[in-house]
């Protein structure tokens, strides 16, 4: 990312105080959006607003900039590739129209555009979050500055243009079409889009007290028979239903359409009226498990808290993205539990979102929920595991800690006294003062304001228990007071199972805290943090490891499993507990788990503590074992079961790293040997990739599939298979395509890096010492979506063979690196640190 692309924070809030946004007029001239030689398109934006100021600038990112005038006088261009200077202002109203020609995209970034090659049909749509709307048109590129957007659209006839509002009219000429669309309230730039194509398009309506909402499920063409419109239609419909008692703000949009896109970089994006979702992650090829449905339940409804949360009231500048995604990551969760029906979602929450965040707040580089962000660089980097999940997990406990009938009129005043507005915590918390009488002085510092993970610790002592907790900020190293309201629970072995002998709430409010149990109480087992009321890392004493080792899978709660494994599998993580004993309680009770969500992450789990956290001496008996348990998992699980979806994925994805077992099973399974399975597609090419990891699967195999399965899915897949496959020619063909590749997809570019990643250490080694070379290269000549992915993704794996931690040579060269570029952009600086942080934690698992 060029630094001229760079916007601040302080330049943006001076620019606020200058300029206020009446509305823009965006003309787009898409009429040969079908056309592959045509890489650019005409960008019309027209925008009126008021100015104290006789100067400012506005931002836009095109090929080449046609005019600029200002209150109808043309003004001589000064374009630098990213702000067109504005002169001669007015104090009061003005009128700016720039022209240009902006670029179809390829990475996902501004207006993409893809060629469907079961069809040949071509699609566009549009994604700016942050700050990628100045790619289709100029604008004042930050988000309180909102307008009223009117979009009109020269799109080919046989498209069709979707926006943020309805269809006002329609112009139609011989080849094409100008479809204008109804004027917006005011919204962001990043919030505005447009998809242009001959979509396949599902039609229903949502109504209550006299609103009727008009609904759209929408995909390609080609994937029609994969949109489950009935089932998208009701969990939308149950979440308008569940917003509307819960704000008491009636939704405000008009429409609400939910397109399903392929070549999307995100999960899904939360456009005013127009939802853009990731196809491959949302439309299944085959019959769904009830965990994969439970997913995009947890989405819709994410992104259906973001009419409110984020659209509605929207956070002034990313210091406060959580604002809106802590909110909405939390009551998306919520809805699919006591909306949707989803009774899995708690479970999903606590042993795979809130891993993102115990992940992300570890690091060196971790921050606080309300985050310093000085620059749009700082902003891309902090859309994490601790806006998201640790910020979900925080506001989960203030439901608790002030009340759920508060928090929801707390909510309420917010959206009446900011909407359309752009906020800040302080008009958050503000409400919640007013509709709770919880004290929050101290709540706020120690929760928003700090970084890092409690951690709470079980100890005995003869006949008492104790919990201790432990609070320290990552960045400063002081000390934190933080409260945690937890359920302690009590088991005793039992015959062939543990048995609950008492489940106590406590106040954690002193460093070292004595459970209150009944007399006599049998403590085998102890857990600290049951029910998962609190955002903490759990230690177990050595007792408790040892039942949950051997009999976990018999505790008769799965929120309670849920939190079980995860403080496990965190203690691996943490260099707390060797890889060997959670792979021992995985053998022990993965057979004997009926909770098919857990069991899936619980085998991906092992898939990690064997490829990353065992030592490698250790490695190819445990993967034997592994592969043994995982096949012996699907013979006997029922067939058609998620039980059997999950041990068959699991396969799958470990499949390659047991070259003396794992062909076998991976062929057999490829062959249609497992009775009941559906061999979808999707498993079809992960069988194939790990097949080809191994040299198991050879190149007229894999054309021979994607000859079966010509769709772009097919096509991504194949390129993961293909770049699987062993040997250092197959991942240098690999690395310089990924490196030097001028028209790379982001779909493509994903698909490589996971094939390069694949196989064994070895066959990447080589490329070590010139990743570090071209590090600042990728960062200067790519977008900013593709260099991250690039430097996340091809960062070198390495293990304790090449030396231990303080000798490995990856480690050091990472080093070296940070040493000698202590000026490079701060983004990459974060990546490299949190990449070489993440090395010498796996350094210290490896070598217990």
């Amino acid at each position: 990312m060029s630094d001229k692309l760079n916007l601040t924070r302080d330049e943006c809030a001076s620019r606020s105080k200058q300029v206020k946004v009446d509305t823009y007029k965006i003309e787009l001239d898409l009429s040969d959006i079908n056309d592959a030689k045509t890489t650019t398109f005409a960008s019309v934006s027209t925008i009126k607003f008021t100015s104290t100021g006789p100067s400012t600038w506005l931002d836009l990112v095109a090929d080449s900039l046609t005019s600029v005038t200002v209150n109808d006088a043309p003004l001589e261009v000064q374009y630098d590739g990213a702000r067109v200077a504005i002169n001669g202002l007015k104090s009061g109203e003005n009128t700016v129209t720039v022209a240009a020609r902006c670029v179809y995209s390829r990475t996902g970034e501004g207006l993409h555009r893809f060629t469907d090659v079961v069809d040949g049909k071509t699609y566009g749509y549009t994604h700016f979050e942050p700050t990628d709307a100045r790619r289709v048109y100029a604008c004042f590129e930050q988000p309180d500055l909102k307008g009223r957007f009117t979009f009109l659209v020269k799109a080919p006839i046989g498209s069709e243009v979707f926006g943020n509002q309805s269809v006002a009219a329609a112009v139609v000429g011989d080849n094409d079409q100008t479809i204008t669309l109804v004027p917006t309230l005011p919204i962001s730039t990043y919030l505005t889009a447009i998809a242009v194509g001959p979509y396949h398009v599902v039609r229903d309506s949502w109504s209550k007290g006299g609103l009727e909402v008009p609904l759209s499920a929408m995909c390609c063409s080609s994937m029609a028979q994969y949109l489950e419109a009935d089932e998208i239609f009701r969990i939308t419909k149950q979440g308008l239903d569940f917003f509307d008692d819960a704000f008491k703000y009636p939704y405000p949009w008009g429409k609400y359409e939910q397109v399903f896109l392929p070549e999307y970089n995100i999960g899904a994006m939360e456009h005013v009226g127009l939802v853009t979702l990731r196809a491959d992650s949302y439309l299944f090829r085959g019959t769904a498990s009830t965990a994969q449905r439970e997913s995009r339940a947890e989405v819709i409804l994410h992104e259906l808290t973001h009419m409110w949360y984020g659209n509605l009231a929207t956070p002034c500048w990313w210091n406060d993205t959580w604002l809106k995604e802590s909110f909405a990551d939390l009551l998306g969760y919520l809805a699919a539990t006591e909306a949707a029906g989803f009774e899995g979602s708690w479970i999903t929450f606590a042993l795979s979102r809130k891993q993102w965040a115990y992940t992300q707040d570890i690091l060196p580089t971790t921050h606080a929920i309300v985050a310093d962000i000085p620059d749009l660089e700082a902003a891309r980097q902090n859309f994490d595991g601790i806006t998201y999940a640790k910020g979900a997990s925080v506001i989960k406990q203030l439901m608790a800690y002030t009340g759920r009938d508060a928090f929801f009129a707390a909510s309420q005043a917010y959206f009446k006294k900011h909407a359309f507005g752009a906020t800040t915590l302080d008009d958050f918390i503000q409400c919640l003062k007013e509709a709770s009488p919880a004290d929050l002085s101290k709540w706020v510092p120690s929760w928003l304001e700090t970084t890092g993970p409690s951690v709470i610790t079980t100890v005995r002592e003869g006949d008492k228990l104790f919990v201790t907790t432990e609070s320290v900020d990552v960045l400063s190293q002081k000390p934190v007071t933080r409260n945690h309201r937890v359920t302690v629970s009590t088991f005793a072995r039992g015959k062939g199972e543990v048995e609950r002998t008492a489940s106590v709430s406590v106040l954690l409010d002193q460093p070292r805290v004595e459970v209150p149990l009944p007399a006599g109480t049998v403590v085998d087992l102890a857990i600290a943090n049951d029910e998962d009321l609190t955002y903490a890392l759990l230690r177990f004493d050595e007792a408790s490891v040892q039942v949950l080792v051997e009999q976990i899978s018999t505790i008769d709660s799965t929120i309670t499993r849920a939190v079980a494994w995860s403080a496990l599998w965190n203690m691996v993580r943490d260099a707390k507990l060797h890889p060997s004993q959670f792979l021992k309680a995985v053998h022990n009770n993965a057979g004997s788990e009926t909770d098919s969500g857990i069991l899936a992450l619980v085998l991906g789990y092992a898939n990690g503590a064997i490829s990353v956290y065992l030592p490698p001496s250790s490695h190819d008996a445990a993967a034997d074992q592994l592969i043994e348990t995982l096949y012996t998992g699907l013979r006997e699980a029922p067939g058609g079961s998620d039980l059997q979806r999950a041990w068959s994925s699991a396969l799958a994805s470990f499949g390659s790293h047991s070259k003396k077992q794992g062909v076998a099973p991976l062929r057999n399974v490829l062959d249609g040997d497992i009775a009941g399975l559906e061999l979808t597609p999707t498993l079809r090419w992960s069988l194939l990739a790990a097949l080809a990891a191994l040299g198991a699967a050879d190149e007229t195999e894999l054309q021979a599939e994607y000859h079966k399965d010509k769709t772009m899915n097919g096509a991504t897949a194949l390129a993961r298979a293909l770049a699987s496959m062993p040997g250092s020619s197959t991942k240098k063909r690999v690395f310089e395509e990924l490196s030097e590749g001028q028209d790379l997809t982001n779909d493509r570019q994903g698909a490589l890096i996971s094939g390069f990643n694949a196989g064994d250490v070895s066959d990447r080694v080589p490329f070590d010492g010139l990743y570090f070379e071209l590090l600042t290269s990728w960062w200067q000549s790519k977008s900013m979506t593709m260099a991250s992915r690039l430097v996340k993704g091809l960062f070198p794996s390495t293990t304790i063979e090449y030396g231990p931690i303080g000798e490995n040579a990856v480690e050091k060269q990472a080093a070296l690196w940070l040493t000698e570029n202590k000026n490079a952009p701060g983004a990459l600086r974060r990546i490299v640190i949190e990449s070489l942080d993440n090395t010498k934690r796996q350094l210290r698992a490896q070598a217990l």
